[in-house]
């Protein structure tokens, strides 16, 4: 998430916590649709999706008191959405994997020629990493974990998660280079 939508996100929840309701239509509007494609990529359907985002707004504003000010908001919020998502297949006995896979599909009809070039591209290369590194920057660029938060939510030590990380991205940045080169 950009600096300035986080900071932005940062300030709604702020405003949550200290009482306004009015915030909670703000947050919506700023991660609404990412909170859904989260919600979707976990329970694969649509009207369990929209039950998801639903279930997050709800547990969301009671548990505002859980938010630390100056922390990632945006972690936060994803965190709620991924737990209300894995409650509701827990409460139908459905076992799934978060396929992070999903997660990178980045195409968008709202793409230019060259924006949607860059996406295929970066979907692409994104595909050829292993597991591990797919993982890794899914948490680190798609929820916007912090090295703590990763290694928390994986059982990694900070160092190893770094590791992985910078590996990751390495890799990912010789695997643009050559599709750019190929282009």
């Amino acid at each position: 998430m950009a600096p300035a939508g986080l900071e932005q996100l940062n300030s709604l929840l702020q405003a949550l916590r200290e009482g306004n309701a009015e915030a909670l239509d703000g947050i919506y509007f700023c991660v609404g649709g990412r909170m859904f494609a989260l919600a979707r990529g976990i329970v694969k359907n649509r009207a369990d999706a929209e039950d998801v985002v639903n279930e997050s707004f709800v547990k969301l504003a009671r548990g505002i008191g859980g938010y630390r000010v100056g922390t990632n908001g945006y972690a936060f919020v994803m965190r709620i959405v991924r737990n209300c998502a894995f409650d509701l297949l827990r409460k139908r006995k459905v076992r799934a994997e978060e396929d992070i896979d999903g997660f990178f599909h980045l195409t968008d009809e709202r793409y230019d020629a060259y924006r949607m070039e860059q996406a295929v591209l970066l979907e692409d290369a994104v595909l050829r990493l292993t597991p591990e590194e797919r993982r890794m920057i899914y948490y680190r660029y798609y929820l916007d974990f912090t090295v703590r938060e990763v290694a928390k939510e994986t059982g990694m030590s900070k160092s190893a998660v770094q590791r992985l990380t910078a590996l990751a991205e390495e890799k990912l940045r010789k695997l643009l280079s050559e599709g750019q080169n190929e282009s």
